[in-house]
């Protein structure tokens, strides 16, 4: 019996041992707590934000009805003239004559536009014919045909200096004049080389003024200037966050004139810009630059790129992130649960901070901790699923140090994987308004009344997401076709 009670007694102390050990470290200890510094992250100068580089290529048409149209309002629907002396046949004589044309038609033939001018006329031979014995009078009117026909060539330089060479010809297939004398036809007088003459004499006085009058039309380097000018553009696509694209255009090119399909001057212009976003409540207007020299294309396609980062809100991804796991508990390992307060993503420099907000505990042994830790991670986005995910979760080195120091346990990867599969956010709504971003851009691409633009977005898509200069930016990539009709001699 003594030695039952001494043993029981030896059993009974040690228990309460134990009890007053436990309750002395639980009075004398509030657990453990975690506070590691903040980590600090200087941007370098290759993290400085950079606009996005946009392609508009715009083919232009210009119908050759157009062209014939203006022509036929340049050239003189009729002229008149008089040729002293013009034949050998008669003494004291002159040449009248009256010149009218017809509508000119144009067309094209070795990438050049040819045109033909019908023309018709009367003319009038005065003077007196000499019959030996005597001298008779002549007045005599004729009708005449013919054509003026020719060529043009279009050419521009890289000064945009609009170069045409105009080749034109007359041809006359009807013009003799009938001398007759006592009632008799006793010669006829062919006046085709004097009108000719006369009708070329006048077309190289007036060439000038037509070619001057003909490229003045085809001015491409005012309305390229109005396109330009209007591509210098600023303009708030959203008011909460206070969003601004701005765009500057860079440089300017243009394909040559091609004329193969026989109804239409073909041509086309590419405008490259840069495109920056900025989310601010304001920011300064593009530093409006002059018309660059052109740089001379074989081909401009009717594809358009727009390439646009624009900003994601954090404060979203937070709300988002904040709704689905404060308050959440899980299990690292069997004996250690950490239940999280509050979380928040931030980006510094190219990578995502996670701040964690915990309280945790091993089980049976009442450890009890709590604290702050600070997580790195990179972006990664999922076209599939169109969802932002954070990846390649580390400890930060000093939240490592204070917890290998004081609550190693927590060093877990189990831990890094519980906290990765909850930074998963999805796009769809930051997305559609990072379209309405892109179509407000494309809408105020606005075309000189002069130009028929027809634009069409084919597909709007979310290219990549990058953290940038402490932000993270949706990359949208807008893929579209341009053509227009340039509307000249209207």
């Amino acid at each position: 019996m003594k030695i039952f009670s001494i043993t029981r007694i030896i059993k009974f102390s040690n228990l309460m041992v134990l009890v007053l050990i436990i309750i002395s470290c639980g009075s004398s200890s509030t657990g453990i707590d975690i506070q590691p510094k903040l980590p600090e992250l200087t941007p370098s100068n290759k993290l400085q934000p950079e606009p996005s580089e946009s392609i508009l290529n715009l083919p232009v048409k210009i119908p050759l009805a157009n062209i014939q149209k203006a022509l036929n309002q340049e050239i003189p629907k009729a002229f008149s003239g008089t040729k002293a002396d013009p034949t050998n046949l008669l003494s004291n004589d002159n040449l009248t004559y009256n010149i009218n044309r017809e509508d000119l038609n144009i067309g094209t033939k070795n990438n050049k536009i040819t045109f033909s001018v019908p023309i018709s006329g009367t003319a009038r031979v005065k003077g007196k014919i000499d019959l030996r014995f005597r001298k008779i009078p002549v007045n005599q009117p004729t009708n005449f045909e013919g054509k003026i026909f020719g060529d043009i060539y279009l050419d521009i330089d890289n000064q945009w200096n609009l170069k045409s060479n105009i080749n034109i010809s007359t041809n006359f297939t009807k013009a003799e004049i009938p001398i007759q004398a006592l009632g008799q036809t006793i010669e006829k007088i062919s006046v085709r080389s004097i009108l000719k003459k006369e009708l070329d004499k006048f077309i190289s006085k007036e060439k000038p003024k037509f070619i001057s009058e003909f490229v003045k039309n085809l001015n491409f380097k005012d309305e390229v200037t109005k396109q330009w000018d209007k591509l210098h553009l600023l303009k708030q696509v959203n008011k909460d966050p206070s969003i601004w694209i701005k765009t500057e255009p860079q440089n300017v090119s243009w394909k040559e004139f091609d004329l193969s399909d026989g109804q239409n001057l073909q041509s086309g212009i590419g405008i490259k810009t840069l495109v920056d976003t900025c989310i601010c409540e304001e920011t300064s207007p593009p530093k409006l630059k002059p018309l660059p020299n052109l740089t001379i294309q074989n081909q401009i396609d009717d594809k358009f790129l727009i390439n646009l980062p624009v900003q994601a809100s954090l404060d979203e991804l937070n709300k988002t992130l904040q709704s689905q796991v404060n308050g959440q508990s899980f299990s690292i390992d069997k004996n250690i649960t950490l239940i999280v307060n509050d979380i928040n993503l931030s980006a510094l420099g190219e990578k995502i901070l996670v701040k964690v907000d915990f309280n945790a505990d091993q089980g049976n042994f009442l450890t009890k901790t709590k604290g702050v830790l600070y997580l790195w991670g990179q972006i990664d986005y999922d076209k599939v699923s169109n969802t932002l995910k954070i990846v390649q979760l580390d400890y930060d080195i000093n939240t490592k140090n204070k917890l290998l120091s004081a609550a190693n346990w927590l060093l877990k990867p189990t831990l890094l994987d519980k906290i990765q599969e909850r930074l998963s956010f999805s796009l769809e709504e930051q997305l559609e308004r990072a379209k309405g971003s892109v179509n407000e851009y494309i809408n105020n691409i606005e075309m000189p009344s002069e130009i028929d633009a027809k634009i069409k977005v084919n597909a709007i898509q979310l290219e990549k997401v990058i953290v940038n200069n402490n932000d993270i930016y949706l990359i949208l990539l807008a893929d579209g076709n341009m053509s227009a009709t340039f509307n000249i001699g209207e």
